[in-house]
């Protein structure tokens, strides 16, 4: 009885701009819980409530539902859930501040990269824009969900989820404010998106007022240190299936980023000294196809040549332009 009440139930969520899906997990007991809420969508509407109907349960008896970190395919059916139940919709204190002004703390992201982000990349003008449609779309899509509705936990705390204690582990890399939560007795972890297969990307986002921007995938390669080190026997992604051998997934996806890693290094001591460049030489045909989560991952070895001490910056004429130290 304890195992199947621990055990996280997946639910397969359909995810519209990729065509994929999206994972949500729901304990049933001792009370209602779901962690995540999907991409927005009639067919993610419908799917949700006929995956809780198979449980026996409604949109109405969800007693909460956690968010592991602000991306749209995450949170997506949240506010439709507190609109139809008494559900309270938490996030830890790292980012919570999102549940509550999301338009605003978008927005800025959005400023950063038309202004600053995208022109440094010397992308071509139509890339760029399409980029800045997709984050309009995000926005458009935004659905508030009333304050006194949101809850909060504390970033290295526990949450007692199936009826037993889950440890919060604050993971930076794929986003700045994903949580993932670990059950020790059980040696299962609910990854998000820190922990899957295919590697997370590294999301690029807007630096406080005043800051530089903070490296995604240098943050990434250490939350996965962190994770390696925990005794996990079964993995709930973010997307696809659960898996096992966590430690072998974890070497072979940092290996590949180191691979990577050198190879822009070699196409910069060629003379590529753009992203947009980097971009084209890495991923060929594929360039247009991955779109931003190919300029992501390249900026993230940039990013690690940097802190190697291998490569510095220039900006000329607002593009960033890379060079051997």
């Amino acid at each position: 009885m304890l195992a199947n009440q621990s055990t996280p139930i997946r639910i397969a969520l359909p995810f519209s701009p990729n065509g994929g899906t999206v994972n949500v997990y729901l304990f049933r007991t001792p009370e209602p819980i779901l962690i995540d809420a999907g991409f927005y969508s009639a067919a993610a509407w419908s799917a949700l409530k006929a995956a809780l109907a198979e449980h026996g349960l409604a949109i109405a008896d969800l007693a909460r539902v956690i968010i592991t970190h602000p991306h749209v395919d995450h949170y997506g059916c949240a506010a439709r859930i507190a609109g139809e139940s008494q559900a309270q919709i938490w996030m830890a204190e790292v980012g919570v501040d999102w549940l509550h002004h999301f338009p605003q703390r978008w927005q800025q992201r959005m400023d950063y990269y038309r202004t600053s982000f995208l022109p440094g990349l010397g992308l071509a003008p139509e890339f760029c824009q399409s980029s800045l449609d997709w984050m309009q779309g995000t926005l458009d899509a935004w659905q508030p969900i009333p304050a006194e509705r949101i809850g909060r936990f504390a970033d290295d705390g526990e949450l007692v989820l199936g009826g037993l204690a889950w440890q919060v582990l604050h993971l930076r890399g794929h986003d700045s404010h994903l949580t993932c939560f670990y059950q020790a007795q059980t040696r299962q972890l609910l990854a998000a998106d820190m922990l899957m297969i295919p590697t997370p990307t590294p999301v690029v986002e807007a630096p406080a007022v005043g800051e530089v921007r903070q490296p995604a995938l240098p943050h990434m390669l250490l939350s996965m240190d962190r994770l390696a080190a925990l005794d996990i026997e079964t993995v709930y992604p973010g997307h696809s299936v659960p898996f096992a051998d966590h430690r072998t997934v974890i070497r072979s996806q940092q290996a590949r980023i180191h691979e990577r890693k050198e190879e822009c290094w070699r196409h910069i001591v060629a003379g590529v000294d753009k992203v947009a460049d980097l971009s084209a030489h890495m991923y060929g045909p594929r360039a247009q196809t991955v779109g931003l989560a190919g300029v992501w991952m390249v900026v993230g070895y940039l990013d690690l040549l940097q802190a190697e001490a291998r490569v510095a910056v220039d900006t000329v004429d607002s593009v960033w332009r890379y060079r051997v130290i």
